[in-house]
């Protein structure tokens, strides 16, 4: 095995982690690429990329699920211009994010030094595995 081949999932594992970070600055954009790339590596043979991408792929999924309720609350009660849309964004912004971008963070770190990082609650399924 060659050296670049040893690197190969180590780079795609930080390339999951980076396009879940991303997910969270604009969702539903990167989330379609995650979803492409995710398709292509969800059943890796390398446990490194295989937990990074599946991880990456269920926190992007929810992040980006939460950003669409919260648009479709916006749509239903008020209008964009409204207070409500301003607090609920607020809220998305200062609670969601946070919760996303700091295991996202980590798992970027952790696979930069060929380490898997297991992100709190989702983790525990693929320590399992």
């Amino acid at each position: 095995m060659s050296h670049d081949e040893y690197l190969r999932p180590h780079r795609q594992a930080i390339i999951s982690h980076g396009l879940m970070l991303l997910n969270l600055l604009f969702p539903v954009l990167i989330y379609l690429f995650l979803v492409v790339y995710w398709l292509k590596h969800r059943k890796s043979e390398d446990r490194l990329l295989y937990v990074a991408i599946n991880q990456a792929f269920i926190a992007a999924t929810i992040s980006t699920l939460l950003f669409i309720l919260a648009n479709v609350l916006i749509l239903i009660f008020a209008q964009y211009k409204s207070t409500f849309a301003l607090i609920t964004f607020e809220i998305y912004f200062v609670f969601v994010v946070p919760i996303f971008l700091i295991p996202g963070l980590m798992g970027l770190v952790k696979s930069n030094a060929h380490l898997i990082y297991y992100y709190p609650l989702l983790g525990r399924k693929f320590k399992t595995v």
